[in-house]
């Protein structure tokens, strides 16, 4: 995506990480030269997330910069500094940002967990296919320090899917109610009781603790059983009424690398 002003006067890195203050990495200036830039760094947001809502058919963006100031979420950029007679574009953009879930894993069982998240991630029409998609995730899982498997992915669709199988071997995924998607590597296994550990029950529920901030919930009922257990839709409600101020509706597409 390339724009009127100097790209590279802005992102002075091919990746630069960008989050809720909208001041790129290396800003140096006056408060006149700040305004300047936090106005141009809107406008990479706002462009691209529109790109991408367009990308994915959304009615509107899930990602701008009146949304990025108010989350802690943050967005990668992947600039082509050669491009646009020098002035440099910006081809690619990945939202990731901590999310509390209720995910269940096959077996049912359901799990409290705030997990990082892919929340937007598109890949410029002009730049797909080419590998870049590759690169701009694997800068993200090294900056983050975590594995592809334990983070949840909003609403992905059929080509991220696809990304994931083809680069990290993650296939028959795990879908939520919440349209959230998991793979099977992202909950505790069992056969390791060292990273689960028993807590005090609560009600009728007995709740464990993993190493990974995941809290199992355990009880007799399946994923579709009936009736749930008596404090499950009270803790769902209550989950997203205390999330409400900070949610928004998210989701990721990208064409397979």
């Amino acid at each position: 995506m390339e724009f009127k002003f100097n790209v590279n006067d802005i992102f002075k890195q091919p990746i630069v990480e960008i989050n809720n203050n909208l001041i790129p990495p290396g800003f140096s200036g006056d408060r006149r030269a700040l305004w300047d830039t936090l106005g141009k760094v809107s406008e990479v947001v706002n462009t691209m997330g529109e790109a991408s809502a367009v990308a994915q058919g959304l009615s509107k963006p899930i990602t701008t910069a009146e949304r990025l100031r108010n989350s802690e979420h943050k967005l990668y950029f992947l600039i082509d500094q050669a491009a646009n007679n020098g002035k440099g574009a910006v081809t690619g953009m990945l939202k990731t940002g901590n999310k509390g879930l209720y995910v269940f894993d096959r077996d049912g069982q359901h799990y409290q967990v705030t997990p990082p998240c892919i929340l937007d991630f598109y890949i410029h029409e002009s730049r797909q296919r080419t590998g870049l998609g590759k690169h701009l995730f694997e800068h993200m899982l090294q900056k983050e320090e975590i594995e592809p498997v334990k983070m949840a992915i909003d609403r992905p669709s059929d080509k991220l899917l696809g990304f994931l199988n083809k680069h990290y071997l993650l296939n028959s995924p795990v879908k939520q109610m919440n349209n959230y998607v998991v793979f099977d590597g992202f909950f505790p296994k069992s056969a390791e009781p060292s990273h689960v550990t028993e807590s005090k029950p609560s009600g009728n529920l007995g709740r464990k603790e993993s190493a990974n901030g995941l809290q199992k919930f355990t009880s007799p009922q399946g994923r579709y059983g009936a009736p749930r257990p008596p404090c499950s839709m009270g803790q769902i409600i209550h989950n997203q009424t205390t999330n409400n101020k900070n949610q928004e509706p998210t989701g990721a597409q990208i064409v397979s690398q």
